[in-house]
């Protein structure tokens, strides 16, 4: 027997975007080679599109000089040496790169160069930030050096991120797409915003679960059973301009890593993704982050922020149900009750080194809130012998929710706290 999650849906809540097809293009240098790719995309988008250009490089402050007495602060005239120095760099840069564009606005402006882009992407009411994907080893991730990343999570406006070897504007497409409206804004942002796309993939990762071979294969065809009709309403939402075409993909296995290989045999020029993928549902259906595709990609990736005030999603037919924080101590108990026994997995997902299962098919024992501490117990183990368990405490807790199966059962309890979330997944 098999139970499957019931009909995803397309388009639960409506969400404004806040999309500006007039604003200026934003292009991030640091004078190097390494935003030669992002001058060269900027001046195409230009070309086709007519849009004015603001070149934005960022100063950063220099450290602080310990001495035997104190710290050595640098002086003034310093800072404004390197400010006229990097102008002229940036300068020379662009017209070595992609020739005299005296209209294009240069400008400099001091501070953390992600924070500095984004808040000038948000002032300037820009269509879009376009910046180049740096390297992705092990010393980029810890001193900070994915600018792309960084502005990524901060930005109010669309990203395109492009890699080194940019040749031309995105002609094929694949969008990432959970059948929520954020997806359905991030598509529709795509199309409105990448002139050149003549060939685009929906592109949906079904839901990875620990059943057995006969039992999966069931429940991946009952699941299938409701992703073409969820397609056909993401379909009917788009605005696909002429001469574009459109397929759909289902895929399954790692999210990032499936998403990652199918661009890769599709010959696919840009990825479309969401780029605040927390929630539950994003999770789960297709659970890729904008981070572990800006790492992993070796094309553009166009990521669209969630419009600010996007209402949460609610319990309908394989919805997750968010549970208000006054009730999160009764809800958590009654949780308990119903299914204290049940085999469970858990997960923590951290959106920095990505998800981390943390153990498999041990027996739920409970879970509990403690108001005074904002922290969640959930406790796992051998019911029968109580040296044998797993209690997990969760500190910072931010939202709950919880995703039922199609017969109404609890599937899955999501905790967000801080930047991450665990989830705990009941077996069926």
């Amino acid at each position: 027997m098999s139970t499957a999650l019931a009909t995803p849906q397309a388009g639960v809540d409506i969400v404004t975007s806040d999309l500006n097809l007039l604003g200026p293009i934003v292009v991030a240098t640091d004078g190097t080679a390494s935003a030669n790719a992002a001058l060269k995309a900027a001046a195409q988008m230009a070309d086709r599109t007519g849009a004015h250009v603001t070149v934005l490089a960022v100063l950063e402050p220099l450290p602080l000089v310990a001495a035997d007495y104190g710290l050595l602060l640098p002086p003034a005239e310093t800072d404004e040496a390197r400010r006229q120095a990097l102008a002229q760099r940036v300068r020379d840069q662009v017209t070595e790169v992609v020739g005299a564009h005296d209209h294009w606005d240069v400008q400099v402006r001091d501070g953390d160069p992600a924070a500095v882009i984004a808040r000038v992407g948000r002032e300037s009411k820009a269509r879009m930030i376009i910046a180049g994907i740096g390297h992705h080893d092990l010393l980029d991730r810890m001193f900070g050096g994915e600018t792309a990343l960084h502005t990524l999570r901060l930005s109010r406006v669309p990203v395109l991120a492009v890699a080194p070897g940019f040749v031309s504007l995105p002609k094929r497409l694949a969008i990432a797409i959970d059948f929520s409206e954020p997806s359905i804004i991030a598509a529709r942002t795509a199309l409105a915003l990448l002139p050149s796309v003549t060939m685009v993939y929906l592109v949906h990762v079904a839901p990875r679960l620990e059943l057995q071979p006969e039992a999966y294969a069931a429940w991946m065809s009952d699941y299938s059973e409701g992703v073409e009709p969820a397609f056909d309403r993401v379909r009917a939402r788009l605005e696909i301009p002429a001469g574009v075409s459109v397929e759909t993909m289902t895929l399954t296995g790692k999210p990032t890593k499936a998403l990652l290989e199918f661009v890769k045999s599709a010959h696919i020029d840009a990825i479309v993704t969401g780029s605040r993928g927390a929630g539950l549902v994003d999770r789960i259906l297709v659970g890729s982050t904008a981070t572990g595709l800006i790492r992993g990609a070796h094309c553009a990736v166009f990521a669209v922020p969630t419009p600010v005030g996007a209402p949460s999603r609610r319990l309908a037919e394989g919805m997750p149900d968010e549970i208000p924080e006054n009730e999160w101590a009764d809800a958590l108990e009654a949780f308990t009750r119903r299914n204290a026994g049940r085999v469970a997995t858990l997960e923590v997902d951290d959106p920095e080194i990505g998800a981390q299962a943390q153990q498999h098919d041990y027996p739920f024992l409970g879970a509990a809130y403690d108001h005074n501490d904002r922290r969640v117990e959930l406790m796992l183990g051998d019911m029968e012998n109580s040296t044998r368990h797993l209690t997990r405490g969760i500190g910072d807790v931010r939202h709950l929710d919880l995703l039922k199966d199609a017969a109404g059962r609890d599937w899955v309890l999501r905790i967000a706290h801080g930047s991450g979330q665990t989830i705990l997944t009941l077996a069926r």
